[in-house]
């Protein structure tokens, strides 16, 4: 269940749209206390951060419910409750790839080992163990690893752009292959294979 609190509109209704099409899951507008148990992310505008508002963020975090904020962090709102920030003018593209993010991807980040190869991948605590030795890996390269252990398909420079950094604007060009190259160098050249522009996992 997502929940939207977006008092604006003509926003809130753009928001419902793409996430229509995105097709990531029922949407709901408005957030009330016993719709805690069911919330897997919610949407919250700045304009809508009253006190109660705020009170009610601070019992949902606690069912591990995704918060995400559009605009500005308000005064009264503790940003440790935030998982993302927005800025506006607000890039509904970038919004929804973040949320599928979220949804799909960080879940299994707190899954059960992984294994890839000769190594064993523990998304939880974002280390890869071959047998005594344990390396040390950062957020993003653990997502990098897990979303293509997770693929049926090997994966497009876009696709895992949009999978693990949901094309932030701040993204230059080499992001990925720089990720691909610094796993390489704690694993092994072929840890991750590209094949006419296409990633996956080596044998």
């Amino acid at each position: 269940m997502i929940h939207l609190l977006i008092p604006d509109t003509a926003l809130r209704e753009a928001v419902i749209e793409q996430l229509t099409i995105a097709n990531l899951g029922t949407v709901q507008d408005g957030l009330g206390a016993e719709d805690a148990p069911d919330s897997q992310a919610i949407i919250v505008d700045e304009g809508a951060c009253d006190a109660k508002t705020i009170k009610k963020l601070q019992a949902i975090k606690k069912e591990r419910a995704f918060i995400l904020l559009l605009g500005t962090v308000p005064d009264a709102l503790d940003e440790n409750l935030i998982a993302e920030i927005f800025p506006k003018p607000l890039r509904l593209g970038h919004l929804v790839a973040r949320l599928r993010f979220y949804l799909e991807v960080a879940p299994r980040l707190r899954s059960a080992p992984i294994a890839i190869g000769a190594y064993r991948l523990e998304p939880q605590q974002r280390h890869l163990i071959q047998g005594d030795t344990v390396i040390r890996l950062t957020e993003k390269e653990t997502a990098l690893l897990e979303y293509l252990a997770q693929s049926t398909a090997p994966a497009s420079r876009e696709e895992l752009l949009a999978a693990v950094w949901g094309y932030d604007p701040r993204i230059d060009t080499h992001t990925l292959e720089t990720h691909i190259y610094q796993l390489r160098r704690k694993l092994a050249a072929d840890v991750i294979v590209n094949e006419d522009g296409l990633y996956r996992l080596g044998a």
